[in-house]
């Protein structure tokens, strides 16, 4: 049974004040200072701050970028709208937390302790893979270096972030994985996600390398290392081995829509994009989970009439009001199905091993991985197995294995409906793929009509780091523009 762990705060490093003393002046060191941070006390905080965050902007943006949800006032709704913008606010946290986890890994090795390393390397190889896959080309090789008096690293080829063989986002989560293979048992004090548990680390790590390797799978062939994944075995069986924090109802780390004002909490409607496919497929059960009846609604009976979704908008008309649903009371109420943080689930892991077996990466049923994906999205936000088989007995939901164009689809489109409120994933697999089919708005859509690439870089590298700043624009063409693709993108 999974256990759940309420976060009750960062947990900060604080020094006691002594009383005054008379020979001040021959006072050189505080005893009472630690010279080097806790690592139980840091890793608790690399946690909140990497699952806070993640759904913290998934909620504000990553939900409007992915399709999910739409604004119906145009004071709130131009950055759901892809006005170019910074996103500056996740851009800092996770700068932050790959900074602590660096921190930690050095400590770690230090200590000599393999199991805090094998985390510490996780922790920011996934920090640095959200800033890669929303910003592009990034300060990496030669980040994390301001306590040495460098703020001014150079960019890293997007390439260089994930594939360098020695500290590349897949080499580190390799190393990570290879390090709790063989390492002995021992303490982690602060692990509010896994409880020390090594175990379960491995299946989170192998889950995270399915992602990335699938990630840039259209520039190399990484079929030998998920290959070797499986063989080995150590993944996640069930949505209990998910990694999933849940938020507490309170500040300053509740699920955002807890505290959130009414008024804000009113504006946030059903995309039609998540309506329509929920429709097509006949998912009546997650649109409830996470939706409200429209003023249509009749209590105690269902239709999908009753429910409905708003396209991108400036001002929503009346008739949009009326026929389009709000998120429903789960979501102030404090229902902890839905108020999860989410980095990584069982279910996305099964629909990446659908996708490798679908392509021949490895052997084995795409359509079991698929069903199996889908169950575990519905078991993730307490709907039941028998729920989600009926689901999969809809004809519109069946796996076609006679079109593997239409296979992929399905199996793209159901990962994304498993990443609500998990940052900015449905919009980052929208990209590497094309699925599912997202409207670009027309005329109302602020970045020229079309869906963006990635986010403006902050100001501040414009100003602090301006001449690598510069450097990274000319590979643009002299300009930044959103429309600059991934590396791997499609």
């Amino acid at each position: 049974m999974k256990k759940h762990f309420f976060i009750l705060g960062i947990l900060c490093l604080t020094a006691m004040l002594t009383s005054c003393n008379k020979e001040f002046q021959q006072i050189n060191t505080n005893p009472n200072n630690l010279e080097s941070p806790d690592p139980g006390s840091l890793l608790s905080n690399i946690l909140v701050s990497e699952f806070y965050n993640n759904v913290d902007i998934a909620w504000t943006l990553g939900n409007g970028y992915s399709q999910y949800m739409t604004f119906s006032q145009d004071y709130y709704n131009t950055g759901t709208r892809y006005l170019p913008v910074t996103n500056e606010p996740y851009w800092i946290p996770m700068y932050e937390a790959a900074r602590d986890a660096n921190l930690l890994y050095n400590t770690s090795l230090q200590q000599q302790n393999p199991l805090m390393e094998a985390v510490a390397l996780t922790l920011r190889s996934y920090a640095f893979a959200q800033l890669t896959e929303l910003w592009g080309d990034i300060p990496y090789t030669r980040a994390l270096q301001g306590n040495t008096g460098n703020f001014t690293p150079p960019y890293d080829p997007q390439q260089t972030v994930y594939m360098d063989p020695q500290i590349g986002i897949l080499a580190c989560l390799r190393r990570a994985d290879s390090l709790l293979k063989s390492a002995p048992p021992a303490l982690l004090n602060g692990d509010i996600l896994y409880q020390g548990n090594a175990t379960s680390w491995r299946r989170f790590i192998n889950a995270l390398r399915l992602r990335y390797l699938l990630r840039v799978s259209s520039q190399t062939n990484v079929s030998a290392e998920i290959q070797s994944i499986v063989t080995d075995g150590t993944l996640m069986q069930s949505a209990s081995q998910s990694a999933t924090i849940v938020l507490p109802p309170s500040l300053p780390y509740n699920f955002p829509s807890l505290t959130e004002r009414f008024g804000d909490f009113q504006v946030k409607y059903m995309n039609s994009t998540l309506y329509n496919v929920f429709v097509s497929t006949g998912d009546s059960a997650r649109m409830v989970t996470y939706f409200a009846e429209n003023s249509t609604g009749v209590p105690g009976m269902f239709s999908y009439s009753y429910y409905g979704g708003m396209p991108m908008v400036v001002n929503a008309s009346n008739a949009n009001v009326i026929s389009s649903s709000n998120f429903n009371s789960s979501f102030r109420s404090g229902d902890a199905k839905v108020l999860n943080a989410r980095i990584m689930t069982y279910a996305e892991q099964e629909f990446d091993l659908a996708e490798a077996a679908l392509k021949g990466m490895i052997p084995g049923s795409a359509a079991t991985y698929y069903q199996d994906g889908i169950i575990g999205a519905y078991n993730e936000i307490g709907l039941t197995s028998s729920q989600a088989s009926a689901y999969l007995a809809n004809p519109a939901v069946a796996l076609n294995l006679s079109n593997p164009d239409t296979a992929l689809s399905q199996i793209i489109t159901q990962k994304w409906l498993v990443n609500i409120n998990n940052a900015f994933e449905g919009w980052i697999e929208y990209r590497r793929t094309g699925y599912p089919q997202f409207q670009t708005g027309g005329s109302v859509n602020l970045n020229g009509g079309v869906i963006p690439s990635r986010f403006l870089y902050p100001t501040t590298e414009k100003s602090i780091n301006a001449v690598n700043y510069n450097k990274e624009i000319q590979v643009m063409g002299g300009t930044e523009v959103t429309t600059y693709k991934a590396w791997w993108e499609k």
